[in-house]
């Protein structure tokens, strides 16, 4: 079968997996705390809603905007503005972020503009040719409203993965400083409340983390598609990546967005750790709680779709 299209079933496979999982599990547990379904339905559009309306402000911390205008960075908007109009989209919004790794991210909302987040060192390592296909691959995320969605089926787990951190730590509290057998029994209640929804949410974010990965590969299909041959440079671009996040410490508590998992390499040269990832062997657990693949991944299948074109 054809990588597109078996892309795009994989993804509605798992989009609809995603969806019944969260259903259902909502469905109990609405039903035991006899909460309207209706009520939760529209709190859970306001929270979505919400939360779409802020993200931008909350992503873009120590941007700052470029426009075409630009003396040092103009170039940069018309790369933007040349992907965007070859994908038939109407040109982002450009952001240049300043972080001390390489990395690039589609964000952004009907109302503040769909935008795309560049890093300065993302400038400084790749190409012309390879910063581009990456900005394809942004591009791609913008055209599907991979944002909007993300948001959507990330939203459920988002809540119970809240409610749950809550309860266990209020549950040891209430143990540590118990002073009678009430107090053991709530702290235990919590404790065990706590546990249960922290297992369904984990079992929840396999089925978000496994649609992430997905339209994450899509996107990179996007570039090629819009590239064909010269997509090869968004291999490149991740082995380049790979390299620099060696001497980067990402820092958890952020909820940085990343390009591409950082992972061990040897190599510091990007097209012998490319040889490398294309011999890797990678089992289906190994990025099974990322939101990105494996880079072997990755670079195994624009390898397949460029192969002929390329070598």
């Amino acid at each position: 079968m054809e990588i597109g299209t078996s892309l795009k079933i994989n993804i509605i496979v798992a989009l609809f997996l995603t969806i019944v999982s969260e259903g259902i599990f909502s469905l109990i547990i609405i039903n035991f705390l006899r909460i309207p379904v209706i009520f939760s339905m529209v709190f859970l559009l306001i929270l979505w809603l919400v939360q779409w309306l802020i993200s931008p402000y909350l992503v873009e911390r120590n941007s700052v905007e470029v426009t075409r205008d630009d003396p040092s960075y103009g170039w940069v908007y018309d790369l933007v503005e040349n992907v965007a109009r070859r994908a038939g989209i109407k040109t982002p919004r450009v952001f240049l972020v300043d972080e001390p790794y390489p990395n690039a991210f589609a964000y952004g909302n009907y109302v503040t503009g769909k935008r795309i987040g560049i890093t300065i060192p993302l400038l400084q390592i790749l190409t012309t040719e390879e910063l581009e296909s990456v900005i394809g691959h942004e591009i791609g995320h913008i055209k599907h409203n991979d944002v909007e969605i993300g948001l959507a089926i990330g939203l459920i787990p988002s809540i119970l993965g809240f409610i749950s951190n809550i309860l266990l730590t209020l549950g040891w509290a209430t143990l540590i400083f118990a002073v009678d057998e009430f107090d053991i029994l709530v702290g235990l209640t919590m404790l065990a409340i706590g546990g249960v929804l922290f297992v369904i949410t984990f079992f929840l974010q396999l089925f978000v983390l496994w649609f992430n990965r997905l339209r994450e590969s899509f996107a990179d299909y996007f570039s090629y598609e819009l590239f064909k041959e010269r997509a090869w440079s968004l291999a490149k671009a991740l082995a380049k990546i790979e390299i620099y996040m060696q001497n980067v410490r990402l820092d958890p508590f952020r909820g940085i967005i990343v390009t591409i998992p950082p992972t061990k390499v040897k190599e510091t040269d990007p097209d012998l750790l490319i040889e490398d990832l294309l011999r890797e062997k990678t089992s289906i657990f190994s990025d099974i709680l990322s939101t990105h693949p494996h880079p072997a991944k990755r670079i195994k299948m624009i390898y397949k779709l460029t192969k002929p074109m390329i070598f």
